[in-house]
């Protein structure tokens, strides 16, 4: 017996509201019993971090150490489709029968539909099926009741971080015999996932710069240049050197979009007068992404630099000595409004145990003198603003008719009550007998776009190229940054896919 999973329409990433279609494609070589054969959409976010223990020498406090590490796995996506026998209760189908097929190929469609919001909150999201685990629930859905999980929008494929973080979604086909000497056949195919986009502000003229200002020295070495009696001499400089300021601007609020140009404005202004001309001698851009790694009450942060732009070696000269002082003069975007952001970074996200937020770091280079005789003196800007990265993935029209028009919640007025300090309050979510207390909801919206998902066309629109995931059929880590056996339980999944300078202040203008 094999069995394997065939997409229909393979695209190069999904989005929330998209069907994942196919075919479950079983080839049998004599005739088998089957009692069912169940398709499961799933994604989950894995972190396995090492606690620290400064006592220990850190020769002997190797990853293989089990009291030193701490793991959460939340199983952020868990949709299940049973595609054999029928689930429709006219048929009569019970699941545990026994069902004889023929020898030879059987193929089976399943349609699946990713939702907005991630579901590791909610209880339902961790039943394995019937007839498993104790009254729905898996020993890892009661583990994971007790995280705190963040109710937001599905975060996108990440992998980069071996045996500590990853983001994985994928689609798994298990086949299951009434025997108990045949084990259950199963098989897994991964995807990359990168979500909706919220909605944007309305554009305005507003932007947040990040300022600094330069002074050259005058009267330190002059330019060396060989003289010949070829070539005249050096240019005699004044005795003021030039000095101003650099703006570096951003629409505000500081949005970027995956795989395109930065919308970026460099503005210099001299505020002295001088006869030499200001120049750009270099230009580089840095995206800094800073990932928050979290597992129980460790938590740690992985920064990732990605260069946008490296210019070296200019001398383009900025405005006239002849300009006004505080004159504006405005840099040729050409030097990088042609440059996308590439395709391995993601968008900014929060999910319930990783978090990723960046910061865009520009270094302008700038020297002065005459065309032809820039002085060796040379002064490096640098400019940093705090941004937020969006997919670029539109949300539907309609997703925001519904989220435009949903009821507003009313507001209950508060009632001061008296504190009890030793006693928790129950949780009316959960059966008391979970152990509850910390599986707090942060940041949950109303579950309005999740319910009328069902009724919303996918999103329409250009998908672009996104690489945030190395290998989407890579085996998931365990523990120890390994591939795990493959076990039925959904916060213990199969064989398939798991995840990877100082600089001026903002303001807004």
């Amino acid at each position: 017996m094999s069995v394997r999973i065939q997409f229909d329409n393979p695209h190069t990433f999904y989005t929330n509201l998209d069907f994942i279609s196919g075919k479950i494609i079983l080839s049998l070589t004599s005739d088998e019993n089957v009692s069912a054969i169940i398709v499961k959409l799933e994604g989950e976010s894995r972190t396995i971090l090492m606690r620290p223990n400064p006592q220990m020498n850190q020769q002997h406090y190797r990853r293989d150490n089990r009291q030193g590490i701490v793991m959460e796995n939340h199983k952020i996506l868990y949709k299940m489709q049973q595609v054999f026998p029928s689930s429709d209760p006219a048929s009569g189908t019970m699941m545990g029968q026994a069902y004889t097929l023929r020898a030879g190929q059987h193929v089976y469609p399943f349609r699946l539909k990713i939702p907005i919001n991630n579901g590791c909150a909610d209880p339902q999201s961790q039943q394995m099926g019937p007839g498993s685990g104790f009254g729905g629930l898996g020993l890892g859905g009661l583990q994971q009741l007790q995280y705190k999980h963040v109710r937001k929008t599905l975060p996108p494929s990440l992998t980069g971080f071996p045996g500590e973080a990853e983001i994985r979604y994928y689609v798994k086909c298990t086949v299951q015999r009434p025997s108990i000497f045949k084990e259950n056949r199963r098989s897994a195919i991964g995807f990359k996932f990168l979500p909706i986009e919220s909605p944007r502000p309305p554009p305005t003229t507003n932007e947040i710069f990040a300022r600094r200002p330069f002074v050259f020295q005058a009267g330190l070495a002059p330019y060396a240049k060989k003289t010949s009696m070829f070539k005249k001499n050096p240019t005699p400089l004044s005795g003021t050197a030039p000095k101003g300021e650099v703006d570096a601007r951003l629409p505000s609020p500081a949005i970027l979009t995956c795989n395109e140009p930065i919308p970026l404005r460099i503005i210099m202004r001299k505020t002295n007068e001088s006869a030499e001309n200001v120049f750009i001698v270099s230009l580089q851009a840095h995206l800094f992404g800073f990932t928050e790694v979290r597992a129980q009450d460790v938590a740690r942060t992985e920064t990732s630099t990605w260069v946008l732009i490296s210019l070296n070696g200019l001398s383009i000269p900025v405005g006239s000595p002849s300009d006004p002082v505080r004159k504006e003069n405005i840099i040729d975007g050409q030097l990088w409004d042609r440059i996308p952001l590439p395709n391995t970074v993601a968008p900014s996200f929060n999910t319930c145990n990783l978090s990723r937020r960046y910061e865009l770091e520009v270094r302008v280079g700038l020297g002065y003198g005459v065309v032809g005789e820039i002085q060796p003196q040379i002064v490096t800007l640098p400019l940093r603003f705090q941004v937020e990265i969006y997919s670029g993935v539109k949300p539907p029209a309609a997703l925001l008719h519904a989220m435009a028009s949903r009821p507003a919640v009313p507001v209950r007025p508060s009632t001061t009550q008296p504190p009890v300090p030793t006693v928790p309050a129950a949780d009316p979510l959960y059966p008391p007998q979970l152990g509850t207390p910390g599986a707090a909801v942060a940041d949950a919206p109303p579950s309005y776009e999740d319910a009328m998902a069902d009724d919303i066309a996918p999103a329409d629109g250009p998908r672009r190229e996104y690489s945030g995931v190395t290998d989407v059929n890579a085996p998931p880590m365990d523990e120890k940054g390994a591939a795990p056996k493959y076990s039925e339980s959904p916060n213990n999944p199969p064989g398939g896919p798991s995840s990877g300078g100082s600089g001026g202040h903002g303001a807004v203008v």
